[in-house]
């Protein structure tokens, strides 16, 4: 058998995300927050419009239901308020509270420093690199769909 599953990138990368995942979830759950609710925090926060849970989701890349249980959790805590869209009862538009912002503010940095972690010792060129061939492997699957 010719095929090594430590040299198959599916495995490979699947293995790298779930290291790094877990790792700066724990580092939030450290500043009370977890990695997906910083996620959630930083498209709050860095928008000028109105979001809608739809329009969170797609951001987030995460399936409505897993982030109607995050927003409850979120509503819950004084984090963001639900705010009934006047054109469409149905949507309700997502809006950080003056707590939501705090903590959002607080907790920006931290995705920075991370992020600076994860990139130490790799150069700019390594970097662009590493997003091009990852744009390949997902134009590849893409083409095959």
């Amino acid at each position: 058998m010719d095929f090594d599953l430590s040299k198959c990138i599916g495995f490979v990368t699947t293995s790298a995300i779930k290291t790094v995942t877990e790792d700066f979830n724990r580092r939030m759950i450290k500043y009370g927050s977890t990695r997906i609710q910083w996620i959630a925090l930083y498209f709050l926060i860095n928008t000028d419009k109105e979001m809608s849970q739809k329009e969170l989701a797609a951001l987030m890349n995460i399936q409505d239901p897993s982030l109607a249980r995050l927003i409850d959790r979120m509503e819950r805590d004084g984090l963001i308020q639900r705010i009934e869209n006047q054109k469409d009862k149905r949507m309700k538009i997502l809006k950080l509270t003056e707590a939501g912002r705090l903590k959002a503010e607080t907790l920006m940095h931290y995705g920075q420093e991370f992020s600076d972690l994860l990139l130490e010792d790799i150069s700019d060129e390594e970097v662009e690199i590493f997003h091009k061939v990852l744009d390949k492997m997902l134009n590849n699957i893409e083409k095959k769909q």
